[in-house]
This record gives structure tokens, sequence and C-alpha cells, in this order.
């Protein structure tokens, strides 16, 4: 018997019926009505196999009531949990797709990164990305964001400008008219610019025409300040939110980048930390409950489209030693490796693929290493299953 509509569940229908099993397919809520038994008989056992860790958490409790003696083979990401139903549920045996893919995306990047950095020593690495392709590949629209990155804001410089040609000609102005020195004459200028009107210089028996130039500058010196004070407000602001999306630079070279910290991308980069190796993660979902996680692990972690240039900018993947492309999307995975070869680093690209065949098909044009987890884990579901299965006729 098995749970899920996924393309997990429907490869480990396919590798049973290819073994030679019979295999039914039930919904895991029916599981749950007390029932359930009457449709489990005969069964050899059960593989809820569904994405839905409280879900079948439910089934196997409800499955086991009903039926003490049925294996089963229930799939969760949380090991922990995983852990107390196989110690109070004799019987089962509880597997994690990415548990299982994870030490093989690892294994494949940390090859990846060795054949790349022995390639660079014999010398037939790519050049050094300050120097070599990497710099020339960018495309016009990639120099046109980095230029608009580094160029000062329009608004601030346009502000403060204006208000250094404003104190340069008042304090000029005054000098004159009031016969004040220059030292005198600037300091009557800011306190009234600033608005902060001190008191001992007044325009109270100046002409006329001092009194006309004060209220233009007051009023355009008050505006000037309020425009500077509000940019370098918003600046301070998108600084503290680019720190906390992690939009600063990486350090050094050889590093691991992880792109998408879902379930898969979530223990690569734990893997990898424990073997010592530093690691970038890229997560466009700024929601993903892992990034927390991962930054309390010491990642650094960069909340952007991991396919964009600055995204890849940032994460220095051009000095990197492998990039591994772990979204959930084999599309979007493809197009990072895509990207990525197209910089002219030579920076090896492991990703995650979910379709067996286009697996294949990239790994055999050599543009990445290719890997299904659905294909890792639908052969050891199928043996942990058949092993398991009552062997009744």
């Amino acid at each position: 018997m098995l749970t899920g509509g996924d393309s997990l569940a429907d490869a480990i229908r396919e590798r049973l019926a290819a073994a030679g099993a019979t295999v039914r397919t039930i919904n895991a809520a029916e599981l749950r009505h007390a029932r359930a038994a009457e449709q489990l008989n005969g069964a050899g056992a059960l593989v809820l196999a569904g994405d839905d860790d409280p879900g079948n958490v439910d089934a196997a409790l409800a499955v086991r009531r009903e039926q003490p003696a049925l294996p089963l083979v229930v799939r969760l990401f949380d090991g922990a949990l995983g852990a107390y139903l196989e110690e109070t549920l004799p019987g089962t045996v509880v597997l994690s797709m990415s548990a299982m893919a994870a030490p093989v995306f690892a294994d494949a990047a940390k090859r990846a990164a060795a054949d790349h950095s022995g390639g660079a020593r014999r010398g037939g690495g790519a050049s050094s990305p300050r120097t070599g392709p990497a710099r020339a590949a960018r495309t016009p629209g990639a120099r046109r964001a980095w230029l608009a990155r580094r160029w000062p804001d329009r608004v601030l410089l346009s502000a403060l400008l204006g208000l250094v040609a404003l104190v340069g000609l008042a304090t000029a102005f005054f000098t004159h008219v009031l016969g004040l020195r220059v030292l005198d004459a600037l300091y009557f200028v800011l306190t009234t610019v600033t608005t902060v009107g001190y008191g001992d210089i007044a325009l109270k028996d100046a002409p006329p025409i001092a009194k006309v130039a004060g209220v233009a500058m007051m009023v355009s010196g008050s505006c000037l300040v309020a425009v500077l004070l509000a940019v370098l407000t918003g600046w301070v602001v998108s600084r503290r939110l680019d720190v906390w999306r992690g939009h600063f630079r990486a350090r050094g070279r050889g590093h691991f980048v992880v792109a998408g910290c879902g379930n898969v991308g979530f223990r690569v980069a734990g893997l990898l930390r424990e073997q010592g190796q530093r690691v970038v993660v890229i997560e466009r979902n700024d929601e993903s409950r892992h990034i927390a996680a991962l930054r309390h692990a010491g990642h650094h972690v960069i909340v952007a489209d991991a396919a964009s240039d600055r995204a890849l900018d940032l994460a220095r993947v051009d000095d990197a030693g492998v990039m591994l492309a772990l979204t959930d999307a084999q599309a979007t995975n493809l197009q990072i490796a895509l990207k990525v070869r197209a910089r002219g680093a030579g920076t090896p690209v492991v990703i995650k693929a979910a379709s067996p065949e286009l697996s294949a098909h990239v790994s055999e044009r050599r543009d990445a290493v290719a890997i299904s987890p659905i294909a890792v884990a639908a052969a050891t579901f199928v043996e942990v299953a058949l092993r398991v299965a009552d062997p009744r006729p």
C-alpha cells in the first residue's frame, strides 16, 4: 500500500512495480478513520510517502492502532520526530528524502570543487576572476546595474550641492550687507538654515533687502535640510535592511554557494558546515523557515533571486569552489547553472533536477553535475519497503 501523489510517490510506485510488487494507492486522509484496517487487510507494508509530515504522522498513528503488526515506512523531514516514532511505534521505519539526498549532493560538490582547484593548480583552470573573462562577461544590463549601485543618489547630491551653494551665497551676501566677518556671517546662516536660531544675530534692524534675503534663506534652507535628513534616514534604513538581507559581498575564496534553502539545501549546508566548509546561502523567499536556523549556524544568507547577477556577485560565485543550485524549481536550477557557466570563471555547478531524464541529459552534456533527489530517495524507499514487507503470498 502506498500514499502520496507527488513525484517521489510516483517514482516509488514505478520501482515497486518493476520489482514485481503489487502496489495499491490509498489516500492518507482515509487511513485516519477507524475502518482503515479493512483497506489494509493483506498488505505486506504501508509506505506513507506524501510530502505532508503532520498527515503522515497522523496516518501512521491511526494505522498502528488498527494494524499493530503492519510494517510502516514513513516519510518525515523532522529527524527528532522521526526518531520518536521509530522508538514508540514498533515496526516503523522513518525516512527523509532530503536526508538521503543531502550527502549525495555534498559529496558531489566536494568532488567538483577538488577537481576544479586541482585543474587551476595545474594551469588548466579558468582565468583569475579579477582579470579574466569573468569580469569581461558582464552584460550591458549588469554593468549598468553595477554603476547604478556605485553612483551617488541624485536627490542627495542635488540637495547637498544646493545647500552648499545657498550657504556660500548667503554668507557672502550677509558679510557685505550686514558688515559681518565671514565667520560670523557663516555662523548666522547656518543657525538660520538649520532652524536653530540662537538670536544673537538678528535681522530686525537690517535693511529690507536683508530681511527678504533672510526669509528666502529660511524657506529654501529648511527645505533642503529636510530633504537631506530624509534621504540620509532612508539610506541608513536601507543599509540596515541590506545587512539583514545579507546584501554584502562574501569574504574569501573557495567557499560553497548554495542556492535555495529548502529541505535539501538546508541539510546540504549543514553537512558542509560540519565538514569544515564555508557556505554562502542564497534564498529568494525571506519567509523561509530555514533562514533563521542557517544564520544561527553562522552561514552568510543572502535574501535574493539566485539567478540574478547581483546575487551571484554578492556571493562571489566567480571565486567560489562550487555552486549548488538546489531550489525547488528545476528550471531555475538549470538557469543558474547556465548563468554561472556564462560568466566564464569556470566555477563548477551541481544542480538538483526533479526529472531523472533531465538530470541524465544535463550531466551527459557536462553543463553541470545534475542529481535527482527523487531517484536517490525512491531507490531507498523501495529497498526498505521490500525488506520489511511481510512475505505472505
